[in-house]
């Protein structure tokens, strides 16, 4: 009886390093999808790159929305704007993490049946 226990416990609590590897992608596409949600949000309702705060999310998101700027123009709406280059930047980084995470569990399980 104790020896079922055992066996359960430990099936519970084994280590899947795709499950992980999913993990850790999904949480760094996670918070450069959310920085670059910011940045979209402060250039629609046209914030200051003077500020600081402002600054800090341009400068942070711009190495990521470098591959994708100047594909397509910014929109300007009176005194708004909208980059369409950053909605690229966050398609193409959704694209790529669940890519990356297809990739990892393909690997693991394959690793796995040898």
């Amino acid at each position: 009886m104790v020896e079922g226990i055992y066996s359960d416990e430990r099936r519970r609590y084994r280590y899947y390093p795709s499950s992980y590897a999913a993990w850790v992608i999904n949480w760094v596409i996670g918070i450069i999808e959310a920085m670059l949600t910011l940045r979209l949000v402060l250039e629609l309702l046209g914030a200051s790159g003077s500020s600081q705060f402002v600054g800090w999310v341009y400068g942070i998101t711009a190495g990521f929305v470098a591959p994708f700027s100047g594909a397509f123009p910014s929109m300007s709406f009176g005194s708004f704007s909208l980059d369409i280059s950053t909605i690229f930047a966050m398609i193409g980084y959704a694209i790529i993490g669940w890519l990356l995470v297809r990739v990892f569990s393909f690997v693991f399980t394959a690793l796995e049946r040898v």
